[in-house]
């Protein structure tokens, strides 16, 4: 489940990055006194500084990885400061090339002239203007693709990982140019570290997560259908994936006549010792659709779990207010099976201390928080979902 809230998303690791970059570039055109004669540079020099840097923790944000999960307070909140500090990456990058053409001013020919490609005549310099053209270009086009036109999944899929191809367009181009940060070696080594990082990151969530990352291979052990809604059961194979309610995972299915992308789905059920796991899934897009053809026996794998929606309610300080609509159910109904079944709870001297870590709300001493659930739906149909 991915939550749209703003109040909680940790921005500020990426701010203090930007502002110490910037820091860094102004203390070394000081220390060299290598001031820029004309003023509309330093617009468009920090513009493009901040631009870098904010894309390279997007790729990093891609990963992940539990420690940024941690810190950030689930995947959820990882995935919206990534959709927010890529949005600012873009509209500072448009800056860069307006203020370094600005100079050009009132001579509108010439100043759109030299926003585009230019004939490089041997000129290194030219030759790097065109690939920051072509980067600029390429990032647009992704961009307006992933925030504004609503396309199928998994073309969207397909065109986010072209933003590794941006990564290496803006190396290249801060590489050919040769200007500020190649020209002050403490800055070169701070943004190329931050440039390394983000194509390593790019590299290991494109071609080694599936390999390296959190997986586990489960099997349909049950299928039912309710009006536009799958409801399937899993059962592990070998490895049993530990998972807390309210979790999500990322579902890749292994049949033939279903689109084998990685799918983010709520966890509906709490857990249990078979390890057992239940999704709620909408058919509402090409891929969802396609999961008709889901069968008992079907092989699966799950990457994840990831989240920590239901962290507050299994601390059991304070009651809960649930409120769901539609599928938006599906988070709360582990939360809620726990609340409810408290004989399926064992007692503290016959759970090894990992589990009691991991899951109070299997310990007979835990007492649920006080819960009310407010559910809408359309028909009383849709809300047949268990």
């Amino acid at each position: 489940m991915l939550t749209i809230s703003k109040i909680h998303q940790k921005t500020w690791p990426a701010l203090l990055t930007v502002c110490a970059t910037l820091i860094v570039w102004l203390g070394s055109k000081a220390y060299y006194d290598d001031w820029f004669s004309d003023p509309c540079k330093y617009p468009a020099k920090a513009a493009s500084l901040s631009a870098t840097i904010l894309m390279c923790w997007c790729a990093v944000l891609s990963t992940r990885l539990r420690p940024l999960e941690a810190f950030f307070g689930g995947q959820d909140k990882v995935y919206q400061v990534h959709k927010r500090i890529g949005r600012w990456s873009f509209f500072l990058i448009v800056l860069h090339p307006l203020f370094l053409s600005a100079h050009n001013l009132p001579d509108f020919l010439v100043f759109f002239q030299e926003l585009g490609f230019l004939r490089p005549s041997g000129n290194p310099y030219l030759w790097g203007h065109n690939i920051g053209v072509a980067t600029f270009s390429l990032m647009a086009g992704l961009m307006i693709f992933t925030l504004w036109v609503k396309i199928p999944y998994h073309v969207w899929k397909i065109t986010h990982e072209w933003f590794g191809g941006v990564l290496l367009l803006a190396a290249g181009h801060v590489l050919i140019v040769d200007r500020d940060v190649a020209a002050y070696p403490f800055l070169r080594i701070w943004v190329y570290g931050f440039l390394a990082l983000a194509l390593a990151s790019f590299v290991y969530i494109r071609f080694f997560y599936r390999f390296c990352g959190p997986h586990f291979h489960y099997t349909i052990s049950e299928i039912e259908k309710h009006g536009d809604v799958v409801q399937a059961t899993l059962s592990p194979i070998q490895e049993k994936m530990e998972f807390k309610p309210s979790q999500f995972v990322y579902l890749v299915v292994h049949k033939e006549g279903i689109t084998p992308e990685p799918h983010p789905y709520s966890i509906a059920c709490g857990y249990n010792s078979s390890n057992r796991i239940k999704l709620g899934i909408k058919q509402s897009g090409d891929h969802t659709r396609s999961l008709d053809r889901l069968e008992t026996g079907d092989s699966v794998t799950l990457y994840g779990p990831y989240g920590q929606f239901s962290d507050r309610f299994l601390s059991a300080e304070r009651g809960c207010i649930f409120i769901g609509g539609g599928i938006g159910i599906t988070p709360f109904l582990g939360m809620w099976h726990v609340a409810l079944h408290s004989e399926e709870r064992i007692e503290a001297r016959e759970a090894p201390e990992r589990l009691r870590r991991m899951h109070p709300e299997l310990i007979r001493t835990w007492k649920s928080p006080l819960v009310f659930l407010f559910y809408v739906c359309r028909t009383m149909a849709d809300a047949r979902l268990r």
